[in-house]
């Protein structure tokens, strides 16, 4: 297959059919700063710790110890950052979260194909992905996520501090790092509204409300466009 590069610059918020988010900034300087910080004293073992079944015969990374007060730490900060930001929370409609994986890629390491756990960590079901990538992408070579897609496969290698959000039931890997080192910050969200499909028109049809908005179009037409909306999310929310 084809393989599509999405680079940092890239600037659409929603890309390939508005499935997968790329949301910019996620993480501010500050915040990225303070992570790659406690990152330097953290306590890493063996990715393979974490992973189920077949994926164990493809990971080959480390992660930051889930006890150290590192972790709690760089989990808060992450957790704020996602409430905080309206893009995720509009587009991924988020119920729970599982708590984030810190990985650390040195040359070599990679995470060869696989797909996710359908259900995770206290039964939260995996509905969205989310990879939250640390440090430039000057920094190392290789180790792009690369996602199987029906319009070909997909790289991401983005800025420090950007995520993307992509779904669950997608084939992906990591690419081998081969020069530097690549640390990213990842998790699986349960959605308020479990089908890809109908979580992508909701947020098609909000978008387009708050454009109305913005524009002072606040006519009959944007009321029966938020009364369809909240009718919609009712009835398709868990």
């Amino acid at each position: 297959m084809n393989s599509q590069v999405i680079t940092a610059d890239q600037k659409n918020h929603c890309i390939l059919n508005g499935t997968y988010l790329h949301i910019p900034k996620l993480l501010n300087e500050v915040e990225i700063n303070q992570v790659n910080f406690l990152l330097k004293s953290g306590k890493f073992d063996d990715g393979r710790l974490t992973a189920y079944s077949a994926a164990k015969d493809v990971k080959s990374n480390l992660q930051l110890n889930s006890q150290t007060q590192e972790h709690a730490t760089i989990q808060q900060s992450i957790l704020e950052a996602l409430n905080r930001n309206a893009l995720f929370r509009n587009a991924v409609l988020p119920q729970s979260i599982h708590p984030f994986i810190i990985s650390n890629y040195k040359p070599g390491m990679h995470y060869g194909w696989h797909v996710d756990s359908p259900v995770m960590g206290n039964m939260i079901r995996t509905d969205v992905a989310i990879t939250i990538f640390l440090n430039d992408p000057e920094d190392y070579d290789g180790g792009e996520l690369e996602l199987q897609t029906p319009n070909g496969n997909v790289l991401y290698k983005l800025n420090k501090g950007d995520a993307i959000c992509y779904p669950c039931t997608q084939i992906h890997q990591v690419r081998a790092v081969t020069r530097g080192e690549r640390n990213v910050a990842v998790s699986w969200v349960q959605s308020l509204v479990k089908e890809t499909e109908y979580r992508k028109l909701l947020f098609e049809i909000f978008q387009i409300t708050e454009n109305l908005h913005k524009k002072a179009l606040i006519g009959e037409e944007y009321l029966f466009l938020q009364q369809h909306y909240s009718n919609l999310l009712r009835m398709w929310a868990n």
